[in-house]
């Protein structure tokens, strides 16, 4: 019996696993452990009802993975409420997962996901990221998590621009800090990744298409996960949609080297 935990700011995400195979690994999400938690950290609503009625405690949702790692089977074995029960099952349905292997090759395989209420750790977070409940910024949107890519859709996702901040290069220079180690080694080149952007405008599953050293590679996540979208639109439904972007870090050009380009994006 094996068991990992993550955990942050008081409200702690477990991911609790069991193996009774040599050279077996469980599940896990394509982000990774580490980034994981700050795709929780984005997404994690508390139910008004639920903050009203001061409700608190640990969902667990039990799951099976495909060889494919798709979902085939899932069930809630600790409960706490409807509103948060709802809530955690909520996050869970959008973790895209790697399936477990077997001695190198990908297998059926079962894991635990749990989510920790916390009240007092819930406003900490809302507070320091600057919303407390997740408005879609378009209805009615599409139930099915199908993920769609860009040329399937009717109209893609556009950045919600901010004061004085029209375009996606713009927004993302507006918050980008060239790294302080990639400085002093004068590293240069580019970060290319990929996500999705959910129903409600907001990133997920941010993978690494292309890594650059010296902090550059996390500074070009931190910056997607603070940047809010129209989602993408399909038959009048808002969709999830796969995104591909690449930032180019070039110290000393273009006022601090930052040209954003956004693969396959149309803008």
């Amino acid at each position: 019996m094996s068991i990992f935990k993550l955990s942050f700011t008081g409200l702690f995400l477990f991911l609790i696993f069991s193996s009774s195979m040599a050279q077996y690994t469980e599940p896990v999400p394509i982000t990774g452990h580490k980034w994981l938690k700050e795709f929780i950290k984005i997404h994690l609503d508390y139910p008004e009802k639920a903050l009203l009625e001061k409700t608190q405690g640990t969902v667990k949702i039990k799951f099976t993975t495909d060889k494919n790692g798709e979902i085939i089977d899932h069930k809630i074995i600790q409960s706490i409420s409807f509103e948060l029960d709802s809530a955690a099952q909520s996050i869970f349905n959008l973790v895209l997962w790697n399936p477990a292997t077997s001695q190198g090759n990908n297998v059926k395989g079962e894991a635990e996901f749990a989510l920790k209420y916390n009240i007092k750790s819930f406003q900490k977070l809302a507070k320091k990221r600057g919303y407390k409940h997740i408005i879609p910024p378009y209805v009615p949107v599409d139930t099915s998590l199908i993920i769609y890519q860009l040329k399937q859709l009717d109209t893609i996702p556009k950045i919600i621009p901010e004061t004085g901040l029209k375009t996606i290069s713009e927004l993302i220079y507006s918050k980008l800090s060239y790294p302080e180690v990639a400085s002093k080694l004068g590293l240069t080149g580019k970060v290319e990744l990929k996500f999705i952007i959910e129903t409600n405008g907001l990133p997920s599953n941010i993978t690494i298409q292309k890594h650059l050293g010296g902090g550059c590679t996390e500074e070009a996540i931190r910056i997607i996960e603070l940047i809010s979208w129209n989602p993408g639109l399909k038959d009048g439904l808002a969709v999830r949609a796969c995104y591909k972007i690449s930032i180019d870090f070039n110290k000393g050009e273009n006022r601090d080297g930052y040209i954003p380009n956004q693969q396959g994006s149309g803008i």
